[in-house]
């Protein structure tokens, strides 16, 4: 009986993540349509969105502080940057922001 409960919550656990995933991306769509073609589920189940100078920005969940939590993930020049929004309407920003930064040819910087 334990366990049937321990696939439940996981069970449960596992639709709020992809419920969570499918609405941070219809927030990255509503400002930005043209990334549908773009945007991927990688193996891990990260959002995905691959950038013109190679890498990839991804949108994923993270052990953080304790506790499981959606994370921005983008390469830098020796290494990646990890943003940890609050919410995911701000997780969209991040990626947004990524996105923006590496369009203009900079190097991608920590949004604090």
């Amino acid at each position: 009986m334990a366990s049937t409960r321990r696939s439940a919550a996981r069970s449960a656990s596992a639709d709020t993540v992809r419920a969570e995933r499918e609405r941070i991306r219809a927030l990255l769509l509503a400002q930005r349509p043209e990334l549908e073609a773009r945007l991927a589920v990688g193996p891990s189940g990260a959002l995905l969105i691959p950038l013109r100078a190679g890498g990839s920005v991804e949108i994923g969940r993270m052990r953080r502080r304790g506790a499981p939590r959606w994370v921005v993930v983008a390469p830098v020049a020796d290494g990646a940057i990890v943003r940890e929004p609050a919410t995911l309407r701000s997780v969209a920003r991040a990626a947004l922001s990524a996105l923006d930064e590496d369009g203009r040819g900079r190097a991608l910087s920590a949004v604090r």
